[in-house]
């Protein structure tokens, strides 16, 4: 049985390595309603993604994963609530028969998708997808996607970001240290690649009404955000 699951994962992660979103993933994600949301730690991704969820014609897309479900402050978390809760072997069917949109393998072990149906099955509810999704799997999105431009949230200030990141309870300075050089990372892809449309996010409320509106580039304007994020590389790199 062991030796079976080391042959399934094996053969996962390598479906999921040389996975291509199929053509009409692409078309669902260039049809212009589906929000994409990324940025570094801390930024309020999910707060802002809750808020349109509560306020707004918006609803989170859940994403499939071979982990296994945990326990939340005494509650254990339901498939098709946090996530779709799937065996290695069901991934792998899914993957093989171009369910997805984008899939990875995070830290080579655990793997993450977001399926084509979770997608539209929220538009056929007659709501806009919200998808919290990390840089790399958005800067994929828009090679396959051509026009499409995905928002990175940004903190409004270092010091601002600090107090955000202190209120997700106690980090060692090591934990922290590694969130930043990601973000640190993060921040130059965005930097490196236009097509991600910059946003500091001052109050949740304003930058989720903007969204909710259809966000205007002249809105905040690019020029001082690529100020502000490089002037957040430069402080991460003199911690």
């Amino acid at each position: 049985m062991e030796a079976d699951l080391k042959q399934i994962l094996t053969q996962l992660h390598g479906a999921v390595a040389s996975y291509k979103m199929p053509a009409n993933a692409r078309q669902l994600i260039g049809s212009g309603e589906v929000t994409l949301l990324c940025g570094v730690t801390a930024a309020g991704k999910n707060t802002i993604a809750n808020y349109l969820v509560s306020h707004g014609d918006y609803a989170h897309v859940v994403s499939h994963t071979t982990r296994v479900p945990r326990e939340n402050h005494g509650i254990m978390e339901q498939s098709g609530n946090e996530y779709w809760f799937v065996s290695p072997n069901e991934m792998f069917g899914l993957v093989n028969s171009k369910a997805f949109i984008e899939v990875k393998a995070i830290h080579g072990e655990t793997v993450y998708g977001t399926s084509i149906e979770a997608v539209k099955s929220v538009i056929e509810a007659g709501k806009h997808p919200v998808m919290e999704i990390d840089v790399q799997g958005a800067l994929e999105l828009t090679e396959a996607v051509p026009g499409l431009r995905p928002l990175f949230i940004l903190p409004p200030s270092y010091d601002v970001w600090m107090e955000r990141l202190g209120t997700r309870g106690f980090i060692s300075d090591g934990e922290k240290q590694r969130r930043l050089r990601s973000a640190s990372m993060e921040i130059q892809t965005a930097l490196d690649h236009p097509s991600f449309l910059l946003i500091a996010n001052h109050e949740v409320e304003m930058t989720a009404a903007e969204i909710m509106k259809g966000v205007d580039p002249g809105f905040q304007s690019q020029a001082e955000l690529r100020k502000l994020a490089e002037e957040l590389l430069e402080t991460i790199k003199n911690i």
